[in-house]
């Protein structure tokens, strides 16, 4: 190492110090290595085939795997390594990197095997590396960084250059991925987040943009690897082993295997993929490899997203925990070979061959994994043991630098203690403890050094929560255990018989805190130091003479006398601030004296000068504020303790009191000493060792202090070396051992490492060496484990006396029950004798209760005894319950009905049974109400009602119609002979006779238009004999288009309907869902009626068959023929419903009452309860049993003894039998004969037999029919289901397909939708723009209509200006008035010309040659005559005619140029917006062509679903080919509808052609008809005009135009009324004149009398005033002569004390006048003091009157409590009042709280609140001098004088002023958004008024409306308020609201200038630039995001309304 490096790691201060360290560096020397940290992720590489790098606390380790040797390098800053990798790109595996930590952390890239840095990585991180990566080209590095910056880096490392930085994540990134595929992608991973970077070019540069994982509903999850797939989705894992499939920064799904069972028990660690497969790797030891494929294609529902999928490869290594694995040979494809890190301890090879027999996995390096928690060197041996937090202990043999046995124990481990040779004779003895609490005594066998053996000796179990420490006292006769239970257990040591350490367990000790070190006197070797975890410190002298006696009961020895006891109190934070202290004194000692330095040189040069020491050497620097004492809230541990020679106690602290070594003693409060640990502040010392005048210390931060210990001052510990070793993060040292020889040293660190150092300083000898090392003895052997579970040596005490007591609880329960069966046995004789009495004299079993108490407490114990067993079986009835529940709702619920079977009576076919239906239920119902709101929604957006873009473009294209031309007439222009003047005007002037000629005259005129009209319109509906009716043409083209071509599905010019939507699709599925249901309904329902008709023909039968047994029971048997037989029903197919019915009764209906007296059992009194059929109800005597027919027939065949018969005889036998009977007429017919027999009974009895063998055939005919008929409907029935199973698989199968389609068409929707959308929006764009080219076109159409209206108006004014002057002498001159042309004025193109013209000053050369001459009336001298003067003689009124009719002809031709002006910008707005129109045309077309396209892609997906259809032979055409048939695979399947509708159509036009043909014939018979009549007619016109001329001739003797006749008499009519017109509106106003005058007068007398009416109403007010005031005189006179009359005692007693209530009253109002006046000389409102009472809201206001009770109270003057005389401020709320009162009570505390007690503070600030709310509100928040004596005088009488002496007059102030500002906050009770709304009104108001005014200078009204509003709002709002986002929102409501408003029209600094200056003008202080510039800027900001403006094309709306400044009529803003 260079000398650079060496500065580097020692620094610039240890190299200055190295001549003052009296021990070499090298005192100490890594030996080596036997561990590595194999809990960091990722902490392995492979640097060539045999060579593995790993870190080891601050070391690299290489790892030769076939030599098995470890060499180590240390690192450069020895600080530890962050990460360790290497680039896997060929080029460069010769390389790894390496990040190391410190303070300046640095990346290394080193070369192998020559370990040269290639280069640095400088400035990544602030402390620490996490993680590093390279990307698949080896060109990019990714560095990131840990605590506290995170930051990732991405560089190229060849350069040293920095491309991107960012910051990940604020927690530990563990892993950085760079995708494959992409390069500039790439993950970052770690603690609870994922984020996902992308490397993106910006318009400033490249950037590192990154996007955070959102796990959604997905637990948050550590993440340890991921890989990113090609398609940009990223694999993780996750905390619980499952994969995450992330897409666009989401959890697209979860991948578990099959039955939810995770991928891995543990955290995914690697990820990698290749050919399709994903491999995993885990930390439960286990290689996984998934085909990916089938993730992929997965689907999973949006409410479940699990995809399950089971590995097609598993690989288990071993019990193992995989974090990291190194392929052998990464660059060849065919080795599956690797190295595995394993986090449980070791190095594994290992084989993930999916192609061939793997090798088995083996281990190549075994370590310790995890924590090392201990470490123990041998006494005599090389060796040591070091235990693991798992539990495990490790023995190593140093000399050979290996490890030789390894011991899992079944419980976590605490520490270890290898016994020395004072107490183990064999010195290979162990002492462990374990957190189960259970202590192992344990023997090391080494007599064979290759097989080793550890054998469990003793275990005892004496603690019941962990054991946190283990020690032995110094002359090994006494071990002890600390535990979490707060004690420590003591063994007492000694020898057995086989010469091993004997533990004898003595008793425990209680404390109230947790021990965790311990420390054993010098020289007393019973007293021990414990130290707690929560800094207690307990010394305790262990008495060893304990007998068993003593601890026959308990193990507790605890002796309080033997014990003492202190606390560690921190003094850390008061250390630092002395030193903080000294450290600022002898910095001001040092100014001071530099200072004084200056001072005299200064005097020296200057010796007459005078200076003034002490402002010279005065401090100009303020003292620093110290920073608080801190004490921790939870107490620190000790870590460790030790006696010192000073006879105090060195303690070690934990937590914040780290970094210093305290001296405790016990009688003191605190620490005594402390010394300070230098360049180790806050570091804790978790270990120290003792090596003669060296003391080592284990630091937290995994470096080992070497400290000279000075012999006089063992607290000096200034001279010191530190060396790196461990991990500085996590490798806290937590044990230092020394070898027996004292020649080695032993570190083991939390990181998992173990260095064995070799120490070169003054060693000390603990034993010699040991060549031979005993065995186990003979007749010793391994004892049997403690379990967990087991008991401790206490609870065994415990127990043990708790069987004791049992056992004497047990004999006394013995004793107790023979007495009882004594008396048992007495009772059973009692009851003997009892029941052998007689029945009536025995006693009853309730008779013998003693008490109801007795029976009651047998209930109850029967009950309990019930309860319990309900309580026992209630799971078992609830988990039957929750599976019935869950079959029946899986099984049966969703059923219409259980499917059930009806079997045949007789028949031997199979039974008929239902379809299992599901019915539609309340999803279906659901569905079909989502499908009514897709429809709606799609009516409402217009998605599909008005959608044509595929059936029928060419409609869309021309979908908008152009408007149809107004064929109104209009109303008629105003007559010619009007003169330009309102007809309205003239008419009411017309006489009856002239108003009716100038109606008929506009009647005629209108008539004539109007057929005029109605004849262009008819000819315009002539239709035109060339061409088609457009009907007819768009039916042709349809045709053409459509006829015949049948469009088939798989074309591609196929154009799918709009109407095939998912919502059509949606409601096929439910039709089809619903036709599906009602199907098989119908088909169960039959099936139901059916095995209805089964159960009626059964009873039927049943009643049948018992009627045929009485037949039976009557005839002979050979006579007897019985039913057929007939199946028997089987109830569970047919009737499964009952099977379903529960039949139980709870408790099986037996009550406790029912078995309470043991009168009967419980089966007796189930018995009980079952129905007894009774017959008592039966009469003897009732005779209706006689009507019963069987009884007839029974006594009908006991009379005539059927029974004789044998047989019925046949009708042959019969009929010759009773052929030898006797007639009836004949006597012995009734007699016996000689057998005995009476004809008469043998021929009764063979007719009643008979009748019986008639009655058995028609039961057994009727019931084969019943069964036949029953048979066949079964039979059909069969057929029929047959049919309906057809029919219900094909529609399933339909259904599918329509599903399968519906998915199709739900995947869709979303793009069609869009598409749809982007469609019609092009169309509705088009077509907007449509309508504004035809509304334009509308504007030209009109503008001409206008052009030809005024040039209408023109000529009319020349018509009538002609007329006017016609056949006038001046006619030339006024024609050359009236002629002059009009003129534009010329606008002004330099100084030189005129700045205005004359638009009358020139005329065209033709008016001046034609109008140059004008002819007198007596001279023929041609004269020009000025236009200026009018001539003599001519009328002065006819000189104004011309000149005005000459201005209304300019105005007319003015305006047509202006039309003409705007027709021009018209036209270029038209072929604008064509351009434009042009531009839509194509993107509506090219949106439409995307629309059709991606719904023929759809249909093609579509189309890819397969459908079943039935057809028939019949239906099958043209599918022969010769004589084979075609391949039906390409057939088409056509709807014989549409054949049919082509045959129907081609119908309709034959018959269409018809019709037309006889149409043809009528209206060709109506033309000649027509021609007929139009010949005629013509001869009638010319007849009618030949009557009118003859008639003319007569009447005015030439042909006149009526028309121009009327028109003259009209003209004249109204010539002579205007000339008239003038006189009388003079006589009109002459008469308005004298009405006004008349008017004023009137309204002069209405004053006058108004004037006196006031005066004699006051005096009527003042009379009233007075009679009141004599009434109330003559009242009080009439009370005082009452009075007089009747005068009382007199009682000077009471006048005394009312005279003194008087006095007082009257100084209590001079003390509130002289309040009042000082008040009022302030110009402050009253104050109102009224703190010591509350007056009720409600209540009404106290009348004050001048009489004063001696008894009453007066607190206030009774002027300040006049609500006329003053308007008194409110009372402040609650809130207000809280606010205030926690300030006062603040600064009281301040001021005075350490001189009286906290509840006066309260009680004084409470009532000086209220007193300075008061004030604040009186005097308005001033405060001077005056007020200040006031407010002093009166908190005088508040707080006591002794006390308000503390507050001066400027703390006075403050307080005030806080208060006031408190009030300036709240009190404002103005509806703010109501106030900014008025002063937005008012700002558009004033801005109006400035217009209307004439005002110019607005130019920018949105300025001047802010502007305006801030003046106001200044003036009215807080400065709080005014700038509170609050307001900043109102005011940009109100600015939004109004649409003329342009935010960019605000000029900010313009508007900071005019508030500004308005606040000066107006005195308002406190206004700053700041404020109102941050609201202007936030309004404009706000509302520019509101509006969201666009570069406008065309000059803006507003630029136009800034240009124009004309007034509106409106009253709001004139814009």
């Amino acid at each position: 190492m260079d000398t650079t490096q060496e500065s580097e790691l020692m620094g610039e201060e240890e190299l200055e110090n190295e001549n003052d360290i009296s021990f070499p560096r090298d005192i100490v020397s890594v030996e080596h290595s036997f561990g590595y940290d194999c809990k960091k992720l990722f902490n392995l590489v492979l640097v060539d085939s045999d060579t593995l790098v790993f870190a080891s606390g601050n070391f690299l380790n290489y790892f030769s795997i076939s030599r098995q040797e470890i060499s180590f390098q240390e690192t450069v800053y020895g600080c530890g390594v962050g990460f360790v990798t290497k680039n896997e790109h060929p080029n460069y595996t010769n390389l790894f990197t390496v990040g190391e930590n410190g303070a300046r952390p640095t990346v290394f890239i080193y070369e192998y095997p020559s370990l040269n840095v290639r280069i640095k990585l400088l400035n990544a991180a602030q402390n620490c590396f996490t993680a590093g990566s390279y990307n698949k080209t080896g060109e990019l590095f990714a560095s990131q960084a840990g605590y506290p910056d995170f930051i990732i880096t991405i560089w190229l490392w060849e350069k040293g250059e920095v491309v991107l930085r960012a910051k990940s994540f604020q927690s530990d990134i563990l892993f950085v991925h760079f995708s494959e595929h992409n390069p500039i992608l790439l993950c970052s991973s770690g603690l609870s987040h994922i984020k996902f970077w992308k490397m993106a070019n910006t318009f400033t540069g490249l950037k590192l943009k990154g996007d955070l994982g959102r796990f959604g509903k997905t637990d948050f999850s550590d993440i340890y690897a991921m890989y990113m797939l090609q398609d940009e989705n990223v694999i993780s894992g996750s905390d619980w082993g499952n994969m995450l499939l992330w897409q666009a920064g989401l959890i697209k799904f979860e991948i578990c295997r099959k039955g939810r069972k995770p991928c891995h028990t543990k955290p995914i660690t690697r990820i990698t993929m290749k050919n399709g497969e994903v491999t995993t790797v885990g930390m439960d030891g286990y290689v996984r490899v998934w085909y990916w494929e089938t993730v992929d294609l997965a689907d999973p529902p949006e409410d479940d997203l699990f995809v399950e999928i089971d590995p097609i490869y598993e690989f288990k290594i071993a019990d193992v925990e995989l974090r990291c694995m190194q392929k052998i040979h990464p660059f060849d494809e065919s080795d599956f070979t690797y190295y595995a890190q394993d986090g449980s301890g070791g190095i594994w090879f290992c084989d993930i061959n999916t192609y061939d027999v793997p090798q088995k996995p083996r281990k190549l390096f075994s370590c310790i994994g995890g924590k090392v928690l201990t470490a123990q060197m041998s006494p005599v041996s090389p060796h040591f043991l070091c235990m693991s937090e798992s539990g495990k202990l490790f023995v190593y043999q140093y000399d050979d630098q290996r490890l030789i046995l390894e011991k899992q124990f079944p419980s976590e481990g605490v520490d270890v203690i290898w016994l020395d040779t004072n107490i183990s004779v064999k010195g290979t003895e162990l002492v462990a403890v374990f957190k189960d609490g259970v202590l192992r005594q344990l023997y090391l066998d080494l007599s064979n050094p290759e097989r080793p053996k550890m054998t469990r000796v003793r275990a005892f179990k004496a603690h019941t929560s962990p054991i946190t420490g283990l020690t032995v006292n110094r002359n090994s006769s006494l071990l002890l255990t600390g535990s979490a239970d707060k004690s420590i257990f003591i063994y007492q040591l000694g020898l057995d018989k086989h010469q091993m350490v004997d533990m004898h367990p003595m008793g425990f000790i209680q404390f109230a805190a947790i021990p965790n070190c311990f420390y054993w006197h010098d020289t007393e070797p019973t007293v021990v130091l414990v130290g707690c975890k929560s800094g207690d410190l307990y010394e305790y002298n262990i008495r060893t003479d304990v007998t068993d006696q003593e601890t026959y009961l308990s193990y507790n020895i605890t002796e309080n006398s033997r014990m003492r006891y202190t606390k560690f109190a921190s003094i850390k934070s008061r250390i630092r601030r002395d030193i903080n202290r000294e450290n600022a004194k002898k910095r001001k000692e040092r100014k001071r004296e530099r200072k004084m330095n200056e001072v005299e040189k200064l005097k020296k040069a200057n010796p007459g000068l005078q200076i003034d020491m002490e402002s010279a050497l005065a401090d100009s620097e303020p003292d620093e504020e110290e920073e608080p004492l801190h004490i921790p809230a939870v107490p620190n541990a000790i870590i460790w303790l030790r006696y010192t020679v000073r006879d105090t106690i060195w303690v070690s602290m934990a937590g914040y009191d780290a970094g210093y070594i305290y001296e405790l003693e016990f009688n003191a409060p605190e620490p005594t000493r402390a010394t300070i640990i230098a360049e180790a502040d806050d570091i804790e010392i978790h270990s120290y060792c003792i090596i003669d005048d060296f003391i080592l210390f284990g630091l937290h931060n995994g470096r080992i202090r070497i400290n000279r210990i000075n012999p006089d001052n063992f607290t000096d510990l200034s001279e010191f070396r530190i060396y790196p070793m461990h991990d500085g993060l996590k490798g806290t040292i937590p044990k230092i051992d020394i070898s027996h020889s004292g020649e080695h040293l032993l570190t083991v660190g939390y990181d998992g490492n173990v260095f064995l150092h070799k120490w070169n300083g003054p060693k000390i000898v603990r034993n010699k060496l040991r060549d031979i090392l005993p065995p186990l003895p003979e007749g010793v052997s391994q004892i049997p484990d403690i379990e967990a579970e087991a008991t401790s040596l206490e609870q065994d005490k415990i127990n043990a006396e708790l069987r004791r007591q049992q056992e004497a609880a047990d004999a006394h329960d013995r004793d107790v029950l023979n007495k009882i069966g004594a008396l048992q046995n007495v009772y059973f004789d009692i009851i003997r004798i009892n029941d052998e009495l007689p029945p009536g004299l025995r006693a009853k079993d309730t008779d013998l209760l003693l008490d109801d108490r007795i029976t009651q407490q047998i209930r109850n114990e029967l009950q309990a005894e019930l309860d319990d067993v309900r309580e026992d079986l209630a799971y078992d009835l609830e988990f039957a319950q929750v599976g019935h529940s869950k079959l029946y709702n899986h099984f049966l619920k969703q059923l219409v009905q259980v499917p059930f079977t009806v079997n045949p009576l007789r028949a031997n076919d199979p039974g008929v049974s239902t379809f299992r239906l599901q019915a539609l239920g309340e999803e279906h119902a659901q569905i079909k109400q989502d499908i009514e709101e897709r429809l709606k929604r799609e009516h409402d957006m217009g998605l599909y009602t008005e959608d044509r873009v595929a059936e029928q473009p060419e409609v869309l294209h021309d979908i908008v119609v152009p408007e149809r031309s107004d064929e109104s007439i209009g109303e008629p222009p105003p007559e010619s002979f009007f003169f330009g003047r309102d007809p309205k005007s003239i008419e009411p002037r017309f006489s009856k006779k002239m108003m009716r000629l100038l109606n008929r005259y506009r009647k005629r005129q209108l008539y004539e238009v109007r057929r005029i009209f109605d004849w262009d319109k008819l000819e315009r509906q002539k239709p035109d004999p060339n061409r088609n009716h457009p009907d007819d043409d768009a039916q042709i083209e349809d045709a053409k288009r459509n006829l015949g071509d049948f469009k088939l599905k798989i074309g591609s010019d196929y154009e799918p309907k709009s109407s095939e939507t998912l919502t059509q699709k949606y409601i096929e599925v439910v039709e089809c869902r619903e036709e599906y249901f009602a199907m098989v309904d119908a088909f169960n329902q039959m099936v139901l009626e059916l095995r209805d008709r089964k159960g009626d023909l059964d009873q039927f039968i049943s009643a049948k068959r018992k009627r045929l047994e009485v037949i039976h029971s009557y005839l002979p048997e050979p006579d007897r023929q019985p039913l057929e037989p007939i199946q028997e029903t089987d109830m569970d197919l047919e009737y499964p419903e009952l099977n379903l019915i529960e039949h139980y009764t709870p408790g099986c209906g037996v009550e406790i009452d029912d078995i309470l007296t043991l009168e009967h059992t419980a089966d007796q009194a189930i018995a009980r309860l079952a129905p007894i059929r009774s017959t008592g109800n039966v009469s003897l005597f009732s005779m209706h049993g006689l009507d019963v027919p069987e009884l007839h027939e029974n006594t009908a065949f006991t009379m005539l003894q059927i029974s004789k018969l044998d047989r019925s005889l046949p009708n042959a036998e019969l009929t010759e039998e009773l052929l030898k009977l006797p007639s009836s007429s004949d006597p012995a017919y009734f007699e016996l004969n000689e057998d005995g027999q009476a004809p008469y009974m043998m021929e009764t009895r063979h007719r009643w037999l008979r009748h019986l063998l008639v009655e058995q055939d028609a039961i057994r005919t009727e019931v084969d029919e019943e069964v036949r008929q029953f048979d066949k409907a079964l039979e059909k029935l069969q057929v029929r289901r047959f049919h309906v199973k057809l029919d219900a698989e094909f529609m399933t199968a339909f259904m599918n397909s329509l599903n399968q389609e519906l998915y199709i068409l739900r995947d869709s929707e979303e793009i069609e939708t869009q598409l749809l959308l982007n469609a019609k929006t092009a169309m509705s764009t088009r077509n907007d723009l449509q309508m504004v080219i035809n509304s334009t076109n509308r504007q030209l159409d009109e503008l001409r209509r206008n052009i030809d209206k005024l040039g209408e108006q023109i000529v009319a004014l020349q018509v009538l200006f002609a007329t006017t002057v016609k056949g006038h002498k001046f006619f030339d001159f006024l024609r050359r008035i009236f002629k002059k042309k009009w003129r534009p004025p010329k606008v002004s193109k330099g100084d030189d010309e005129s700045s205005s013209s004359s638009s009358s000053s020139s005329s065209s050369s033709e008016d001046e040659q034609a109008d140059n001459k004008s002819l007198d009336s007596l001279d023929m001298t041609t004269i020009r005559l000025d236009e200026a003067t009018c001539p003599t003689g001519l009328d002065r009124s006819l000189y104004d005619l011309a000149f005005s009719m000459r201005a209304d002809r300019h105005e007319l031709e003015r305006n047509v140029r202006d039309l003409i002006r705007d027709v021009e910008n018209k036209r270029k707005e038209i072929a604008e917006m064509q351009i434009k129109m042009k531009f839509h045309e194509e993107v509506y077309q090219r949106e439409k062509n995307a629309l059709l396209q991606f719904r023929r892609n759809r249909q093609q997906e579509v189309n890819k679903v397969h459908i079943s259809a039935i057809l028939r032979m019949d239906q099958l055409q043209h599918f022969y080919d010769g004589d084979d048939y075609r391949d039906l695979s390409k057939a088409i399947l056509f709807d014989a509808d549409m054949l049919v509708d082509l045959r129907r159509r081609a119908d309709q036009l034959s018959e269409e052609t018809q019709a037309t043909k006889r149409w043809h014939r009528i209206n060709f018979i109506h033309l000649r008809r027509m021609n007929t009549d139009i010949k005629f007619m013509r001869f009638e016109i010319t007849r009618l005009e030949e009557d009118i001329r003859q008639a003319m001739m007569k009447k005015f003797g030439i042909i006149v135009n009526l028309d121009e006749l009327e028109e003259e008499v009209l003209r004249r009519y109204i010539f002579d009324l205007e000339t008239d017109a003038e006189d009388e509106l003079k006589a009109l106003e002459k008469e308005l004149l004298e009405k006004q005058k008349e008017l004023s007068r009137c309204e002069e007398e209405l004053v006058l009398e108004t004037q006196n009416n006031t005066e004699k109403v006051n005096i009527m007010t003042v009379l009233r005033e007075e009679n009141n005031i004599l009434r109330t005189l003559l009242d009080i006179q009439n009370k005082n002569y009452a009075k007089w009359s009747n005068p009382n005692v007199l009682n000077l007693s009471y006048d005394i004390e009312k005279l003194r209530g008087i006095e007082k009253s009257l100084l209590d109002q001079i003390e509130c006048l002289e309040r009042e006046i000082c008040a009022l000389r302030l110009k402050s409102k009253p104050l109102q003091i009224n703190y010591e009472f509350e007056l009720d809201p409600n209540a009404q206001p106290q009348v004050v009157t001048s009489e004063i009770m001696p008894n009453d109270d007066a607190m206030v003057c009774p002027a300040i409590l006049n609500v006329d005389a003053y308007m008194l401020p409110p009372m402040p709320d609650e809130f207000i009042m809280d606010r205030v009162q926690t300030i006062v009570q603040k600064s009281f505390n301040r001021f005075f709280g350490k001189s009286t007690t906290p509840e006066n503070v309260r009680k004084f600030a409470q009532r000086s609140s209220l007193y300075l709310c008061q004030a604040a509100y009186s005097f308005q928040g001033r405060y001077t001098d005056r007020i200040a004596e006031c407010i002093t005088e009166h908190l005088q009488t508040i707080v006591p004088k002794k006390y308000f002496i503390h507050i001066s007059g400027e703390e006075l102030r403050k307080l005030f002023n806080e208060v006031v500002a408190v009030f300036d906050y709240e009190r404002s009770d103005v509806n703010t958004e109501e106030l900014i709304s008025g002063i937005f009104d008012h700002a558009k108001d004033s801005l109006c008024a400035r217009i209307h005014g004439g005002d110019t200078d607005v130019v920018n009204r949105t300025h001047f409306i802010v502007a305006h509003m801030f003046k106001e709002l200044i003036e009215v709002l807080p400065l709080e308020e005014f700038q509170s986002d609050e307001t900043l929102r109102m005011i940009v409501d109100v600015l939004e609201r109004e649409p003329m408003v342009d935010p960019r029209a605000i000029a900010v600094e313009q508007l900071i200038e005019s508030t500004l200056q308005h606040a000066q003008e107006n005195l308002i202080d406190g206004i700053t630039a700041v404020p109102i510039r941050n609201l202007g800027s936030s309004i404009q900001r706000d509302l520019i995001k509101r509006r969201q403006y666009k570069q406008p094309s065309c000059e803006s709306p507003m630029s136009v309304r800034i240009a124009t400044k004309k007034a509106g009529t409106s009253s709001g803003l004139p814009f």
